[in-house]
C-alpha cells in the first residue's frame, strides 16, 4: 500500500504538470519551451527521482536559476524588437524552473514546488487565451489538482513509515553483512519454517499528517474518486456562481508596454473564423461550413411599429430569396488565393438614422459573436446603423466608401475585445422588383455619382465591345465642372476601383476566358447587354444541371488552377468554388465583380423570434458592377442546407456538442458584461427582493386595515412599531429555529471554545466511566497500548475473553461502551447523572463476570 501511494501520487503529480504544460504551450502558441517540459517529466519519473543529478543545496542548482533568469531578463529585453518577447519572458521564465526543479533530489517540499508551477502554468495560459480549449483544460486540471492533493496527503500522511522501512532496511543489511564476515561459511540445511517478514507497516490505524491511514482498508478506489468528483463539481459550482455574480468592470483601455499604438494581438488557442480574412485560400471556408457554432444573432422588427417580424416576413419585403450577411469583400484573385486589394479611400462615418421613406423599412438588430476582426455583417442596402453595446465609447460605424464594408475602427475597451458586439441597422426595402432579376443598390447616393458611376458603365461596355482586353488599366474620361479636389479624387478613386474590378490573369485561366466567351456568345449577330451576360453565366453555374454541391476538396488536377480544376473537369464544390468562377467570369465577360463572404439565411427560432446564424450558414456571393449599381448574384446551385446538416449531425453528436460548449463558453464566460449580468442576475434578483418586500408590507398593512377601528384613522409611530413587530417576529422565530436545527452542533462547539471550563468539565466528565472500563481491563491483564485507538482496544478485549463473555448480554459491552465514549468526546453530547450511574453498574457487572470466570 505505501508503495502504491507513492507510486499514485507521482503519476498523479506528473500529469498535473504536464496537462499545464501543454495548455500554456498551446496558448502561447509555440512548442519551445512548454512542449520541452514533457519528455523531462517522463524522464523525472522513470529515472530522475531515484537518481536526481542535483541536490536542493548545490552550487549548480544556484547557476541553473541564475541563467534562467538571465535568458528571461533578455527575452524580455527583446520587447522593444518583438512586443511578443515581453510578454512570454515570464511565461518562459516558469518553464526553465520547472525544469530545475524535475532534475532536484525531491522531498516534500519540491513537489510544492511543482504544485505551484503548474497553478502558474494555468494562471499565464488563462491570460493568453481566451479559447473554449481553456476552459476544458481549466476543468480537467481542477479534477486532477483536488485529486493530486487528496494523495499528496496520504503521501506526507505515511512519510514516517516509508523512512521507518528504509531505516530498517539499512540496519538488517548491515547486520547481516557483519555477520556473514564474522561467521565462517557453512553449509545450509533447507528448511521448511516460514520466511519471517518483518513488520514495518504496523496491525493498528495511525493518525498522521492528517491522513487517517488504515493498513487494512484499500482506499485507493471508488470513494475517494467520487470525494474528488463532488468536490470537484462543489468547487466549479461555487466558482461560476462567484465568476457570475463579480461586476464586470473594465477600468481604463489597456495596451501593451510599446510604441506602437496598436495593442500586441496574443497568441490563443483559436484563430478568427475562416473565410473572414483579408487572405483567404480557396477552400478556407470549407472548415466551418460543418461547424453550429454560433456567431450572429438577429432579430427584425418594423422600424415604425417595433412589431417583431419573421425571416420570412423580411424576405418578402426584400423581395429576395435568401437573406444574405454581408462580411469581407475579397477583390484580387491569384493561384487559388482570394485577397483584399489597396484601399484608395478612408472609411467614412455612417449615419446612425435613416433617410427617406420609412413606410415599409425594417430594423435589423444584430450581436456579434467575436469573430477575430472588426468588420460587422449586415444585410444590404443598408440606410443608417449604429453601436449597441455599452462598452463603446462612440456609437457610430464606420464604412468604406468603395467596398462598403462596415467596421468597427474606433478604439474600445478590453471587454468590448471578447464581449459580443450588439448594434442595429436599417433597410429601406426597394418599392419594386430590380429589372435585372437580382437584388441590388447603389455604389453612392446622389444624382451627381449616380452619372459618374453610369458613365463608368458605359465606358467599360465601350470598350468591352470594341474588344480591348486591359480594361482595368484604361481610364474614363469625364466631362466635370468641378475644381473640388475632394471630388476630384472620389472620382478617380471610383474609376480606379471598379476597373480593378475587371483584372484576369488570362494566361493563368485559358480554359476559363474560352467558356466564358461561348456563353456570352452574341445571338443572331446581336451582342448580349451586360445584365443579358449575368443572367447567362449565372444560370449556367446555378441552373443548367452541369455542376453540384459537395463538400469534398479533392483535387482531381493539380496543374489546373482550382476555379478552372472546378469549372472544367471536377464540377463539383461548394460556395467559394461557385462565387469564385462566377466572379472570374463575369470579368471576363467585362463586368466588374468581385467576391463576398458572409451568411446565408440561418435558423429561425420561433421561441425567442431570433435568426440563429452558425459558422456552417457561412456562404460566399458575388457582386456585380451593373449601370451604375451593383447586382447581388448568389450561384451557389441549390442544396438543402438543413437537411445536409441534420443527417450528418444530430442533437448528440460530438460536434454539436462541443458548439453548444463553446457557444456557452463565449456567452456566460467570455461573453460576461456588466449589462448582460444586470440583465441576468442584479435585475430579477432585485425584482424578486422588491417583490417580497413589498408582498411583505402589503400583508401588514392589511393586518392593520383589520385591527385598526378605521382605514382612515392615523395611527402612531408606536401603533406602526407594533405592526412591524407582529409581522417580522414569526418569520424571526422561524428563522431561529431553524438555523438552531441546523448548526447546533457548531453552537456547542463555540460554546465550548468561547468557555474552555465548561469543555474540560464535560471531557472530565465522560471520561469517569471509560476509565473504569480501562481499570477492569487491566485488572485482569490486558492493558490498552498508546497507539491503539479506542475502539481497536474495545475488539482486542472481545477477542481475549470472548469465552467468558460469551451468551451473555455483556458480549457487546465493550463496543457500546467506546461507541458512548466517542460520542460524548467527539460530539460533545452531554452526559446525565442516570446515563453515568447506568453505565458504572455495567462496567462493575463486567468486572465481577471476569473474576467468577477465572
Amino acid at each position: 500500500m505505501i508503495d502504491q501511494i507513492t507510486h499514485v501520487f507521482r503519476l498523479s503529480l506528473y500529469l498535473l504538470l504536464g496537462l499545464s504544460s501543454v495548455t500554456i504551450g498551446l496558448a502561447e502558441g509555440h512548442l519551445y519551451p512548454h512542449l520541452l517540459t514533457i519528455p523531462l517529466i517522463a524522464l523525472a519519473f522513470w529515472y530522475l527521482d531515484e537518481n536526481p543529478p542535483l541536490k536542493i543545496d548545490s552550487a549548480f542548482t544556484s547557476l541553473f536559476g541564475i541563467i534562467a533568469l538571465l535568458i528571461a531578463m533578455w527575452e524580455f529585453q527583446q520587447g522593444r524588437v518583438n512586443v511578443e518577447m515581453r510578454i512570454l519572458s515570464a511565461s518562459h521564465l516558469l518553464a526553465y524552473f520547472t525544469w530545475i526543479v524535475l532534475v532536484l533530489e525531491k522531498q516534500s517540499q519540491q513537489y510544492w514546488w511543482l504544485l505551484a508551477l503548474a497553478i502558474l502554468n494555468m494562471a499565464v495560459a488563462a491570460s493568453l487565451t481566451t479559447s473554449a480549449a481553456l476552459g476544458l483544460s481549466v476543468l480537467i486540471f481542477l479534477f486532477l489538482a483536488v485529486w493530486t492533493l487528496a494523495i499528496f496527503t496520504a503521501y506526507r500522511g505515511t512519510v514516517h513509515i516509508r523512512d521507518s522501512r528504509s531505516t530498517s532496511t539499512v540496519k538488517n543489511s548491515a547486520v547481516k553483512n557483519k555477520k556473514s564476515a564474522e561467521t565462517p561459511a557453512r553449509p545450509v540445511k533447507p528448511q521448511m519454517t516460514a520466511p519471517v517478514v518483518a513488520k514495518a507497516i504496523p496491525l493498528v490505524s495511525q493518525v498522521r499528517g492528517g491522513f487517517h491511514f488504515d493498513p487494512s482498508d484499500n482506499w485507493l478506489g471508488y470513494r475517494l474518486i467520487a470525494s474528488v468528483g463532488y468536490i470537484t463539481i462543489a468547487s466549479v459550482a461555487v466558482g461560476l456562481a462567484i465568476f457570475m455574480i463579480t461586476p464586470r468592470i473594465w477600468i481604463g483601455n489597456w495596451t501593451l508596454p510599446s510604441g506602437q499604438d496598436e495593442a500586441y494581438a496574443l497568441p490563443t488557442f483559436g484563430k478568427s473564423v475562416s473565410g473572414f480574412t483579408s487572405d483567404v485560400q480557396l477552400g478556407d471556408m470549407g472548415e466551418i461550413l460543418s461547424n453550429p457554432t454560433p456567431v450572429l444573432y438577429t432579430k427584425f422588427l418594423d422600424y415604425n411599429s417595433d412589431k417583431p417580424l419573421t425571416n420570412t416576413d423580411v424576405m418578402r419585403r426584400l423581395q429576395t430569396d435568401d437573406l444574405l450577411f454581408r462580411g469581407a469583400v475579397l477583390t484580387n484573385y491569384g493561384n487559388g488565393r482570394w485577397f483584399q486589394g489597396d484601399s484608395l479611400l478612408n472609411s467614412n462615418p455612417m449615419k446612425r438614422s435613416p433617410i427617406g421613406d420609412m413606410s415599409n423599412s425594417i430594423r435589423f438588430l444584430y450581436e456579434l459573436e467575436p469573430v477575430g476582426r472588426d468588420l460587422l455583417f449586415m444585410q444590404m442596402p443598408v440606410s443608417g446603423a449604429k453601436i449597441l453595446s455599452e462598452s463603446f465609447e462612440s456609437k457610430t460605424l464606420e464604412q468604406h466608401p468603395l467596398s462598403q464594408v462596415v467596421s468597427v475602427t474606433q478604439r474600445r475597451s478590453r471587454s468590448a475585445e471578447i464581449n459580443t458586439i450588439k448594434y442595429e441597422a436599417t433597410t429601406i426595402p426597394p418599392t419594386e422588383k430590380p429589372e435585372s432579376g437580382f437584388p441590388e443598390y447603389e455604389l453612392a447616393t446622389g444624382s451627381f455619382y449616380t452619372q459618374i458611376l453610369q458613365s463608368i458603365s458605359r465606358s467599360l461596355e465601350s470598350s468591352y465591345q470594341a474588344g480591348e482586353t486591359d480594361l482595368h488599366r484604361a481610364r474614363t474620361r469625364f466631362a466635370l465642372n468641378s475644381n473640388d479636389r475632394e471630388i476630384l479624387k472620389k472620382v478617380s478613386a471610383l474609376d480606379t476601383y471598379i476597373r480593378g474590378l475587371l483584372n484576369l490573369n488570362r494566361e493563368q485561366l485559358p480554359g476559363l476566358i474560352e467558356l466564358t466567351d461561348r456563353i456570352c456568345a452574341p445571338v443572331d449577330d446581336e451582342p448580349l447587354t451586360p445584365a443579358e451576360r449575368v443572367q447567362k453565366l449565372h444560370y449556367f453555374l446555378r441552373d443548367s444541371g452541369e455542376y453540384s454541391y459537395t463538400l469534398d476538396l479533392t483535387v482531381t488536377n493539380p496543374n489546373l488552377d482550382p476555379v478552372e480544376d472546378f469549372l472544367l473537369v471536377r464540377k463539383s464544390g461548394h460556395c467559394e468554388y461557385f462565387a469564385s468562377a462566377m466572379t472570374l467570369m463575369l470579368r471576363a465577360a467585362g463586368i466588374p465583380s468581385r467576391m463576398v463572404t458572409g451568411f446565408r439565411t440561418g435558423r429561425w427560432v420561433e421561441d425567442t423570434k431570433t435568426l440563429v446564424i452558425e459558422q456552417r450558414h457561412a456562404h460566399a456571393w458575388v457582386e456585380a458592377f451593373v449601370n451604375g449599381k451593383w447586382l447581388i448574384i448568389d450561384p451557389t446551385t441549390y442544396y438543402d442546407e438543413e437537411e445536409n446538416y441534420q443527417v450528418q449531425y444530430s442533437a448528440y453528436s460530438w460536434t454539436a456538442i462541443r458548439a453548444e460548449l463553446v457557444g456557452f463558453w463565449q456567452n456566460y464566460v467570455l461573453g460576461v458584461s456588466l449589462a448582460g449580468q444586470q440583465q441576468r442576475f442584479y435585475d430579477p434578483i432585485r425584482k424578486t427582493t422588491t417583490g417580497a418586500y413589498n408582498a411583505i408590507m402589503q400583508s401588514g398593512e392589511e393586518y392593520q386595515n383589520k385591527i385598526l377601528p378605521e382605514s382612515g384613522t392615523r395611527y402612531s409611530l408606536y401603533n406602526r412599531f407594533l405592526m412591524f413587530i407582529a409581522t417580522v417576529f414569526p418569520i424571526l422565530i422561524i428563522v431561529l429555529v431553524v438555523a438552531f436545527l441546523l448548526f447546533r452542533q457548531r453552537l456547542r462547539n463555540f460554546l465550548d471554545w468561547l468557555l474552555p471550563k465548561r469543555r474540560s468539565a464535560r471531557r472530565r466528565q465522560m471520561m469517569v466511566f471509560f476509565r473504569k472500563f480501562l481499570e477492569v481491563s487491566a485488572k485482569h491483564g490486558l492493558r490498552k497500548k498508546p497507539e491503539q485507538t479506542a475502539l481497536e482496544f474495545a475488539r482486542i478485549f472481545q477477542q481475549k475473553f470472548h469465552s467468558q463473555l460469551i451468551n451473555t448480554p455483556l458480549d457487546q459491552l465493550p463496543l457500546a461502551v467506546t461507541q458512548a465514549y466517542y460520542q460524548a468526546r467527539f460530539r460533545g453530547d452531554p452526559l446525565t447523572e442516570e446515563e453515568i450511574i447506568n453505565w458504572e453498574t455495567k462496567i462493575q457487572s463486567l468486572h465481577q463476570r471476569l473474576s467468577t470466570s477465572h
